[in-house]
């Protein structure tokens, strides 16, 4: 079993989603569109379709010269990440924070499931390997340095052995992303979405999936253990 041929390998995440074709981009819109304007009156639907325009013509003059600098080229990742974050920032704005971050909570539990399998090795390949966690454990030995090339994330191998890794990452485009827009906050969905996709993935191979903090939240970093189940 080749693992450097599987789906996904040695490819930086940004990259991963900024290469989504256009069929699935338009499911995972429709759908996010559903389950927000769903949850919106239809004086708030007004509101936030204007608010929305003007905030993606202030995403589209932000100065991003510091995070290319590290590598973020994407335009296609860029451009859909600040789409987000501009419909983040417009919902914050006519229904209240709160609410924004729970509406985009329930986005994640609908898309990032599908979404993170898009970007997964496929499962026959991980079948035929035989043993799963050291299938990962070598399918994710090059995503730092990818991520480093890319300018997505500064993550670090932290521990690796037969029984247990983790990845800590110390830098996220994503939340420095929604920073410039002033709303760091926009990035807590996207940690969200890893907790809906992860756990039960990993488990069904084996292994268990923690974290015990995000950069988003204010830790020091986000730690991606992942251990062997006995």
């Amino acid at each position: 079993m080749d693992i450097e041929k599987t789906n996904g390998y040695g490819i930086a995440i940004s990259d991963l989603e900024g290469s989504w074709d256009k069929t699935f981009k338009k499911k995972i819109k429709k759908t996010s569109r559903k389950i927000i304007f769903g949850k919106l009156s239809f004086v708030e639907k007004t509101k936030l379709f204007i608010v929305f325009l003007k905030r993606r013509i202030k995403a589209a003059r932000l100065d991003l010269s510091d995070i290319k600098a590290r590598g973020m080229t994407n335009s296609s990742f860029i451009k859909q990440q600040l789409d987000y974050i501009a419909m983040y920032s417009a919902l914050s704005k006519v229904a209240g924070k709160d609410r924004a971050k729970e509406i985009m909570f329930n986005v994640m539990e609908e898309t990032s499931v599908e979404a993170f399998a898009k970007s997964s090795p496929e499962p026959a390949a991980i079948r035929e390997y035989g043993d799963s966690f050291e299938f990962f454990r070598k399918y994710l030995r090059p995503l730092p340095g990818a991520c480093a090339k890319a300018g997505c994330l500064d993550i670090r191998l932290a521990e690796n052995n037969e029984r247990c890794f983790q990845f800590d990452i110390h830098w996220c485009v994503w939340l420095e992303l929604a920073k410039k827009m002033d709303v760091p906050e926009a990035c807590m969905p996207n940690c969200y979405a890893d907790d809906c996709a992860y756990p039960k993935y990993f488990e069904a191979y084996g292994i268990k999936y923690s974290r015990t903090g995000t950069l988003a939240a204010g830790s020091e970093r986000c730690d991606l253990r992942f251990e062997k189940i006995i």
